[in-house]
């Protein structure tokens, strides 16, 4: 009502002494001041807040214990001449399949003298074909090598480690195949075998 009457009556109120135009900007300065302060009120009291949903976040399980290898329980408990027996024939077996995983490959290769008797095109698809195998056979030699050697190697050369009194881990030989189980070198799985065969034969 004041508003009201501060614009359309300049006798009255406290903005009668302003021109007609300020009056009626002051007027709707003031009234949208009033409407939104109410406004802010309003939604403050009466809307409700929103309910969080979402559920509690759980804790990770922790790690489990990893499994022990039954292989190495029982070489701690084997004699010393079992344990080097054990340990030369696992040697003669991975020397036997490394052999075997190359002469697979060997075969799969032409002479050179066919490849002199191909063309140029079809010299270059059988080389091509030839890269190929050599890729997949090395991948599955490792494959072979990691399931059926890998962990016996690493259980049989720890035994004889500590048989043998062997601490400083730092001054023994990098061996690829047995460190990293890494088919690395010429004769990887070989190089692994003749290590164990030189751990077995120092045993007493």
């Amino acid at each position: 009502m004041i508003s009201v009457l501060n614009i359309l009556w300049t006798g009255h109120g406290v903005f009668r002494s302003w021109p007609i135009l300020a009056r009626f900007v002051g007027v709707l300065a003031s009234s949208y001041l009033i409407v939104t302060a109410a406004e802010f009120l309003w939604l403050m009291f009466t809307v409700p807040q929103p309910v969080d949903m979402g559920f509690p976040e759980e804790k990770p399980a922790p790690p489990a214990a990893p499994e022990l290898d039954p292989l190495v329980e029982q070489l701690k408990a084997v004699p010393a001449p079992v344990l080097k027996e054990g340990t030369l024939q696992l040697a003669e077996a991975m020397r036997t399949f490394e052999a075997g995983s190359d002469g697979d490959y060997v075969s799969t290769l032409l002479s050179p003298r066919v490849l002199e008797t191909l063309s140029e095109e079809e010299r270059d698809k059988e080389l091509d074909r030839e890269s190929t195998e050599l890729i997949q056979q090395h991948l599955t030699t490792w494959r072979t090598y990691r399931d059926r050697f890998y962990g016996p190697a690493i259980a049989f050369r720890n035994e004889l480690r500590k048989r043998l009194g062997i601490r400083n881990l730092h001054k023994q030989p990098e061996i690829p195949a047995l460190d990293q189980a890494a088919l690395t070198g010429a004769k990887p799985i070989t190089d692994a075998a003749d290590h164990l065969t030189e751990l077995a034969n120092r045993l007493p």
